[in-house]
C-alpha cells in the first residue's frame, strides 16, 4: 500500500498520493485560504434571473456571487416565498457551492443540498440507500440490512449514498455515526434558515484538501503523514486512519520523498517514457493535447520497428493516464500517437488506454479515434489544474 502526504507551500496546501515505489499517482494543491469552500451552504438572493441561458446568479455574500443553474433548482428552500416552479429576482434560498470558480466562470451552485464524508453522502430529500458501485453485492447488502437494524432518528427524511471506504469496516460504527452527524446538521439548518437574512453561512465546509482526502480509497494507502501541525490536528479529529506527524531536524518531509522534484516533473512539457519516447503535454485554452515522439526510441527497421512504435505508444497510455490524474487536467484531451501501421495494433492501443483510464477516480472516458488518428478523452472538471496553482512560484 502507498501512502497520503500532505504539506504546506508558502499559501498553498500539496497532497500527494504516493503508492508503494514512492511514485505519486495523484498530486492535489488548495489554496489555504480562498473565499467559499466547496460544499458550504448560504443563504443567497437573486440578483438575475437568465432564462436564456436557463439559470440565475445568486449573490452569497457582500462581493460573492455563484452561478445557479435551472436544473440543480428542482425543489428549493426559499425563506421569502413559496416556490412555485420559476425563480425570480429577489428570491432568497438555500444554495450549496459545488465548484470554484474556472478563470472567468463564476462558481457554480446547486440548490439540491448534499454533505459528503468518508464513509457517505447524505442528500436532503427522500428515504433511499444506494451504494458505491465499486461494493460487491454481499457487502452492500450487509451494509443495507444494518442500516435498517440500526434505525437511525430522522434517517428516512433523507437520501444516503454508502461510499466504497464503508466496505473497509468490520464494525459500521463510523458509518452510522457520519450519518447521524449529518442528520443534526441538515436538521440545524432546516431550523435556522427560515428566520436567517441573506448572506448567512448556514453551513461552512472542511478545507479542499479534506475533501480531496475524503474521496481516495482507504485501501489505496496504509497513513497518513504531514509536517504541519495544523494539518495534523485537523486529521485527528476528523480521521479514522493511521495518521502520523513528521519530526526530523536532519531532512525535511519534502526532502525524504523528493516531492518538489516530483512537482516539477508534474508541471514540466515535457515527459520521458521508458523506451525512450516522450510525451509533450500542451494545455490550451480549449483543451490539452499530447504528442507521443518516438524521440531515442527510432531505431530499428521493418518488424522491429513496428514492435518498438506499439511499445512506445503503450508505455504512453498508461503515462498519460497517470499524467491526466497527476496534473489534474480535464476537459477535452486530444492526443496523438505514434502512427501505428496495421488496424489490429489501434485496436491494442485502445484497448491498453481504456484500461489504464479506469483507474482515475474522476470520470475519464476515452471517446474515439479520428479518421486523422487523433485519440479523443474526456475527463470531467472537479477542481483546478495543478499548473494554475504555480504560475508564479514553484519553489517550497
Amino acid at each position: 500500500m502507498g501512502k497520503v502526504i500532505i504539506t504546506e507551500q508558502n499559501d498553498r496546501v500539496l497532497l500527494f498520493l504516493m503508492d508503494e515505489s514512492g511514485q505519486p499517482q495523484m498530486i492535489q494543491a488548495a489554496f489555504c485560504e480562498e473565499g467559499e469552500n466547496i460544499g458550504s451552504i448560504y443563504i443567497g438572493r437573486v440578483t438575475e434571473v437568465a432564462a436564456g441561458i436557463q439559470a440565475a446568479f445568486v449573490s452569497i455574500s457582500s462581493n460573492g456571487k455563484v452561478f445557479l443553474p435551472f436544473s440543480e433548482c428542482t425543489g428549493p428552500f426559499l425563506t421569502n416565498r413559496s416556490f412555485d416552479g420559476k425563480l425570480r429576482q429577489g428570491d432568497e434560498l438555500l444554495v450549496q457551492v459545488t465548484s470554484k470558480a474556472l478563470k472567468s466562470k463564476l462558481p457554480q451552485a446547486s440548490a439540491r443540498l448534499s454533505l459528503t464524508g468518508k464513509y457517505c453522502v447524505c442528500k436532503m430529500g427522500g428515504h433511499d440507500i444506494a451504494c458505491s458501485g465499486k461494493l460487491d453485492k454481499n457487502t452492500a447488502g450487509r451494509i443495507r440490512k444494518a442500516i435498517k437494524e440500526r434505525e437511525i432518528t430522522g434517517r428516512k427524511n433523507y437520501s444516503f449514498i454508502i461510499r466504497t471506504n464503508a466496505g473497509t469496516l468490520e464494525d459500521l460504527l463510523p458509518l452510522f455515526e457520519e450519518m447521524e452527524k449529518f442528520i443534526s446538521i441538515f436538521e440545524e439548518i432546516q431550523n435556522k434558515y427560515a428566520s436567517r437574512i441573506y448572506h448567512t453561512c448556514l453551513y461552512r465546509s472542511e478545507p479542499e484538501w479534506a475533501e480531496t482526502l475524503k474521496g481516495i480509497p482507504q485501501e489505496d494507502y496504509s497513513e497518513i503523514l504531514t509536517d504541519s501541525r495544523n494539518i495534523y490536528d485537523h486529521l485527528r479529529t476528523v480521521s479514522g486512519s493511521n495518521i502520523r506527524f513528521y519530526q526530523d531536524p536532519q531532512i525535511s518531509l519534502k526532502a525524504l520523498y523528493s516531492l518538489e522534484t516530483h512537482l516539477k516533473r508534474a508541471l514540466d512539457q515535457k515527459v520521458w517514457l521508458p523506451s525512450g519516447g516522450y510525451l509533450v503535454i500542451e494545455p490550451t485554452e480549449a483543451m490539452v493535447v499530447i504528442d507521443v515522439n518516438s524521440g531515442k526510441a527510432s531505431g530499428g527497421k521493418g518488424a522491429e520497428k513496428k514492435k518498438l512504435y506499439l511499445q512506445t505508444n503503450l508505455e504512453a497510455s498508461r503515462e498519460i493516464a497517470r499524467q491526466l490524474r497527476l496534473r489534474n487536467d480535464s476537459g477535452m484531451i486530444m492526443v496523438d500517437f505514434i502512427n501505428l501501421e496495421s488496424g489490429q495494433e489501434e485496436q491494442i492501443l485502445m484497448k491498453a488506454l481504456a484500461e489504464e483510464l479506469q483507474k482515475d477516480k474522476v470520470k475519464t472516458r476515452l471517446v474515439d479515434m479520428t479518421p486523422l488518428g487523433i485519440v479523443e478523452i474526456t475527463r470531467k472538471k472537479v477542481s483546478r489544474p495543478l499548473r494554475d496553482f504555480f504560475a508564479r512560484n514553484l519553489s517550497f
